[in-house]
């Protein structure tokens, strides 16, 4: 039996409600829903109730899957509308409670550097991980998927369900509003930020993928 065939039998088993075959099915993908859960969560404390959530999503959707694209595709594209639903329903809950913005999601970190090196790693990191859970949805959702998980152009249009002349608009204006707020800016209002399809790579230059892990 193919690695292919394989994989068919296992989803089908997990589609019949085998919980086995479904932990062995998304097993290999479950630290890179953990990292991407991380840019959606409100804190790093919340990180791996939001993963779970999504793949709850991930399991009760699974009957709905035809084979129609790839089973990671697929499952990211699961994951992506689970970590979005989650935002819109937090953000209605902040505005109804009238909260203001987290002020450590746009603030540039102190300038006291401490001593040990792998603090200064960690904390750099944590300024990282603000600086996404700031950028608009759709930019933040592109640049974890292609610089920090390593996915191709195609692979994030596929999971967006977008044209991969967006994929690169959208990484190339998120780039750019990372490093602003890296350096201490902020981020404009999402609803002025996220716009239609781009034609182009608009200068893309990777800060590096893999970065912030």
């Amino acid at each position: 039996m193919s690695e292919n065939d394989e994989l068919r039998a296992l989803i089908a088993e997990a589609q019949d409600g085998n919980v086995r075959a479904f932990e062995l099915l998304v097993s290999s993908h479950l630290p890179q829903v953990r990292r991407f859960a991380r840019a959606f969560a409100s804190s790093d404390a919340d990180v791996d109730d939001l993963a779970q959530e999504a793949l709850v999503k991930v399991y009760k959707s699974l009957r709905s899957y035809r084979f129609q694209s790839a089973f990671k595709t697929w499952l990211y594209s699961v994951v992506r509308n689970a970590f979005f639903d989650a935002t819109r329903s937090r953000a209605g809950r902040e505005r109804s409670l009238e909260e203001p913005l987290e002020a450590d999601h746009v603030q540039a970190p102190s300038g006291a550097a401490p001593a040990d090196e792998g603090l200064v790693q960690e904390e750099e990191r944590q300024r990282l991980w603000r600086a996404l859970r700031a950028l608009p949805p759709e930019f933040r959702t592109a640049v974890v998927l292609f610089d920090v998980e390593g996915h191709s152009y195609e692979e994030v249009a596929a999971i967006e369900a977008v044209p991969m002349g967006t994929i690169k608009s959208r990484l190339s204006r998120g780039r750019a509003l990372l490093r602003t707020l890296l350096a201490g800016g902020q981020a404009p209002d999402a609803s002025e930020s996220t716009g239609g399809a781009g034609t182009s790579d608009g200068g893309v230059s990777s800060q590096g993928r893999r970065s912030g892990k």
